[in-house]
């Protein structure tokens, strides 16, 4: 069962957060969105970037 749930992670697009919990407010739905792109290096260059954009919303 694990690796079918880890097949489906590489072989699939994420769902949107916000499709999973619409609670969630859209400015932290787009900072987690980009997080989960397949290259994630075009939007965060570091942990730090990242960190720093999901502050900037909470």
């Amino acid at each position: 069962m694990g690796g079918d749930q880890f097949l489906a992670v590489l072989q699939n697009d994420p769902v949107p957060i916000r499709q999973r919990d619409s609670s969630i407010s859209q400015r932290l739905a787009e900072v987690i969105d980009l997080a989960l792109v397949e290259k994630p290096e075009i939007y965060f260059k570091s942990a730090a970037e990242f960190k720093k954009a999901l502050l900037s919303v909470v």
